[in-house]
């Protein structure tokens, strides 16, 4: 099991978690599927253990906007379970895994009856606050290149491949860009020999050059991560 918080509740709850072990169903995780839709309540919490899932927001129009990404470090849908309103955004899988989910109820139980649980569910809940705060700053203030580096170096940390299959429009609505925009910017970093893209794969040739085409908010999320436990920035090979 890769989850870092299930195995962080292993390791210092291991009575209280062996129990909550047993509720865990292991489900696939498909490419596109939506696990929960904006101000909706959720049957299920899933832990991520491989695979990324995406926190996306949506416009009437039906313009989206991925707003932070979720790989083996944490949770999806926990607001219900820790008694918060639904969350204005939905969560979609972006790249095939496997999580493990619960029943909401369920884990509500536990987080009154564990301290640490808790405590472990709290502390993830604001690494996605920093991750959304620093969407937030990249959306109005950095370029479209920026911003299109920043999100691949993000997946390709969580994904753990520097190959990854996408296509210019979802690149668009990840980085919440117009798709000539976000073409336009594979274009240039192409040029640079930083990235390659063929036939809908796209590949990382230069993890360090793609650093230093992004914004800063790759280093703030990324030591985020890294500080709490999670991916550390630079894992990738070049």
């Amino acid at each position: 099991m890769r989850n870092r918080i299930l195995r962080q509740f292993a390791r210092s709850s291991p009575e209280e978690y062996a129990r909550f072990a047993d509720s865990l169903e292991a489900v696939p995780l498909e490419r596109g599927v939506v696990l929960g839709t904006a101000r909706s309540r959720t049957e299920h919490v899933y832990f991520v253990d491989s695979g990324i899932v995406s926190l996306v927001a949506t416009t009437r129009a039906g313009h989206s906007l991925d707003l932070a990404i979720i790989g083996s470090e944490g949770v999806v849908g926990i607001a219900d379970a820790l008694g918060q309103y639904p969350l204005p955004y939905g969560w979609v899988v972006q790249w095939p895994g496997l999580a493990y989910r619960t029943p909401t109820s369920l884990l509500r139980e536990h987080i009154l009856s564990c301290t640490d649980l808790h405590e472990l569910l709290m502390a993830y809940s604001q690494l996605v606050v920093h991750q959304l705060a620093q969407s937030a700053l990249c959306n109005r203030f950095h370029s479209a290149p920026q911003r299109l580096s920043r999100w691949l170096l993000l997946t390709a940390d969580r994904a753990g491949t520097n190959r990854l299959v996408l296509t210019h429009e979802l690149m668009a609505q990840m980085v919440g860009a117009p798709r000539s925009a976000v073409t336009q910017a594979a274009a240039k970093l192409r040029s640079l020999g930083i990235i390659d893209y063929r036939r809908g794969v796209l590949t990382i040739r230069s993890k360090k050059h793609l650093q230093e085409a992004a914004c800063e908010c790759f280093v703030s999320i990324s030591r985020a991560l890294h500080e709490d436990g999670g991916p550390e920035a630079g894992a990738l090979p070049e």
